[in-house]
């Protein structure tokens, strides 16, 4: 029985505040199957954990293979044992929520491949993340300066100016001078190079 404390929890549209995704046209042109759908994402660590071999790791992304029920049985068992972990909840929440999936079986990934080849077309992407997710916006990190705007939902796919190198003190004076013409040479250029930078894209 659903509460009016469960309805509110359900309709509240969250922030997604760090992600990495694929853009419109690589999500249409070379979108992941079924098996990168539900597993390229962090739960790998724990099927690793769980005794998944790197082979049948690798096996279960190359889709270049399509038969789904081989490439999950490699590591099935490990899913068996991971299933409820956090990661393995989120494979499971997408896999019923999106993909109509009770419980995850080679057979079950298997059937729901041509649900998966559907959602590849124009703002389904859009769709499920708005929609099905019920995500406010997403902001997406793509290790780079540029934040250009997205035309497949401008308000929606936010981009960040990724610091990410310069604080893992990764700096290139030649992609800077590049972008913003500030030539680095001490901490002082590099501060007017990272500022210059902020102006541009921010």
């Amino acid at each position: 029985m659903t509460t009016d404390l469960s309805n509110h929890i359900q309709s509240v549209k969250l922030v997604d505040t760090h992600e990495h995704l694929r853009k419109e046209p690589e999500w249409l042109n070379n979108g992941p199957d079924i098996l990168q759908d539900l597993f390229g994402n962090y739960v790998p660590a724990d099927l690793h954990t769980a005794g998944a071999s790197g082979q049948a790791m690798k096996d279960l992304m190359d889709s270049s293979n399509p038969d789904i029920i081989a490439r999950f049985s490699g590591i099935r068992e490990a899913w068996e044992a991971t299933q409820f972990t956090g990661y393995g909840e989120a494979v499971r929440i997408i896999a019923s929520e999106v993909y109509g999936i009770d419980e995850i079986t080679g057979e079950s990934l298997a059937a729901a491949q041509g649900k998966n080849r559907d959602l590849q077309k124009p703002g389904e992407r859009y769709r499920l993340l708005h929609d099905v997710a019920n995500l406010d916006h997403v902001q997406t990190d793509d290790f780079c300066w540029q934040c250009y705007p997205d035309d497949s939902g401008p308000d929606f796919f936010l981009y960040d100016l990724s610091w990410a190198g310069f604080c893992n003190g990764q700096v290139d004076p030649q992609s800077i001078h590049e972008e913003v013409g500030i030539e680095v040479t001490d901490l002082a250029t590099l501060k007017q190079g990272m500022e210059a930078i902020f102006s541009k894209h921010a």
